[in-house]
């Protein structure tokens, strides 16, 4: 007769307890696989943050003031040599003026060469730029001192100190003021590229996320279930609060990635990218004012400095015509250009201060020499600062909504690095706290 011997029943409490173990060591390992997808998208995230919130990004935007503070060194100088004795304590103002606009000038090529640290192409520009501002200075200065000694009243200076201040305006407009553009095209790419990984990193990041919660959820739900069936209990208490501690850091780290994602978005285009183009059309249209004060200063180049304040009209608000008068007539709501983008109230509030600027400067191009002059000194500098005024303060209302936005994601990021982790540590001691009662059953 044979008899037939049940197995022994350590390799069943074996059985059990691996399972129990593989089933928490899982449920561990994808807690920690979602921490980590958490972190990775918060890390990408906040460097994308830091590069255009803090670092990059406000040196991009001083370096796009660039443009405009040099346009205002030239202009003033053309405003102090076309201005005669009769307005010396004017001159003077427009001498002040000058040196602070060079002091502005200094510091944004400072900050412009420590951004530039990595980039020997960049280094260069900057380099450069310096250089030749220190050219344009002796070039400018050599123009104001034959002025002082021509003692002539207001209007244009003796052919001498036009011929002076014509290489000095030249270099400033051939050579430094389109090197000053190219270094804030140069320098914006860092924010682009920024922008640019930071939205394939945050999809991706989100992407995981999702998929390690969704695993650590189904895992932590397995244990629970077997530890169930297997026990016969209800519940694990502390496996259910570690489960809602998962789903918790899921969506609290998805909506919180999200939010630094909308926030990088907001950031780089109501803030980002509206400033550069309005300061960019403020350093233009100041060229522009510029070009009035050379139009009545140089008589021979009346004709290019008309044509150049055309050309730069057409930039900053496009629409079609064939000359200067005609430009001035046909100009419209509808504008387009670089402050075509612009809506609502602040697009007709502009328009108004805009043409009523373009109003001004064709009536001085009617009036002879002295009258335009003076006409020139008053009522259309007037209208130039006020539409100046309402350009700027739209900038600020950008730069606004560009530090908004970032503080916006940095709160986003703080929240993830301090609640997120603490979440899900304790998750994961839960899930120890919930198996070893059962584990130790089977010692």
């Amino acid at each position: 007769m044979t008899v037939t011997v049940p197995p022994p029943p350590v390799r069943r409490k074996r059985s059990v307890s691996g399972r129990v173990r593989t089933l928490a060591g899982l449920s561990l390992v994808t807690l920690a696989l979602l921490l980590a997808a958490i972190l990775a998208g918060a890390a990408s995230t906040g460097a994308s943050l830091r590069t255009i919130g803090h670092d990059a990004g406000p040196q991009v935007l001083a370096t796009a003031g660039l443009y405009r503070q040099m346009s205002e060194m030239d202009a003033l100088v053309a405003e102090t040599l076309l201005l005669g004795r009769e307005y010396g304590p004017q001159q003077q103002a427009d001498l002040t003026s000058y040196d602070q606009r060079r002091l502005e000038i200094s510091e944004s090529l400072l900050k412009a060469y420590r951004l530039a640290l990595d980039d020997p192409v960049e280094q260069r520009t900057v380099e450069s730029l310096i250089e030749g501002l220190g050219r344009y200075e002796r070039l400018a200065a050599q123009a104001r001192l034959l002025d002082t000694q021509s003692g002539h009243t207001a209007g244009q200076p003796p052919d001498n100190v036009v011929e002076a201040y014509q290489k000095a305006t030249d270099l400033m407009h051939r050579e430094l003021l389109p090197q000053a553009y190219n270094l804030t095209l140069e320098t914006g790419t860092i924010v682009r590229r920024a922008h640019d990984a930071e939205r394939s990193a945050t999809s991706l990041a989100s992407f995981a996320v999702v998929v390690t919660g969704l695993l650590a959820l189904a895992c932590l739900l397995g244990l629970q279930i077997y530890l169930t069936r297997r026990f016969r209990r209800i519940l694990a208490p502390a496996l259910v609060v570690a489960t809602l501690l998962t789903a918790a850091g899921l969506l609290t780290g998805t909506t919180l990635l999200n939010l630094q994602g909308e926030a990088l978005e907001e950031a780089k285009r109501r803030g980002f990218d509206s400033v550069l183009t309005l300061t960019r059309a403020r350093a233009i249209s100041m060229s522009m004012h510029g070009d009035e004060s050379r139009y009545l200063l140089d008589r021979f180049r009346k004709d290019t400095y008309e044509h150049t304040f055309l050309d730069k009209s057409l930039t900053v608000a496009a629409v079609e015509s064939t000359s200067l008068p005609d430009y001035q007539s046909k100009l419209h709501v509808d504008f387009e250009g670089l402050l075509g983008g612009l809506t609502g109230d602040d697009r007709n509030r502009l328009f108004a201060a805009y043409q009523k600027f373009q109003q001004a400067d064709a009536r001085m191009r009617t009036m002879p020499g002295e009258a335009a002059i003076k006409f020139w000194d008053g009522e259309l500098t007037e209208a130039y600062e006020g539409y100046d005024k309402v350009l700027e303060e739209l900038v600020r209302r950008h730069e606004s909504d560009f530090e908004r936005a970032i503080d916006s994601g940095d709160g986003a990021l703080e929240t993830l690095w301090r609640w997120i982790p603490a979440g899900l540590a304790a998750g994961a001691l839960l899930v120890l706290a919930g198996v070893w009662p059962r584990l130790r059953e089977y010692r």
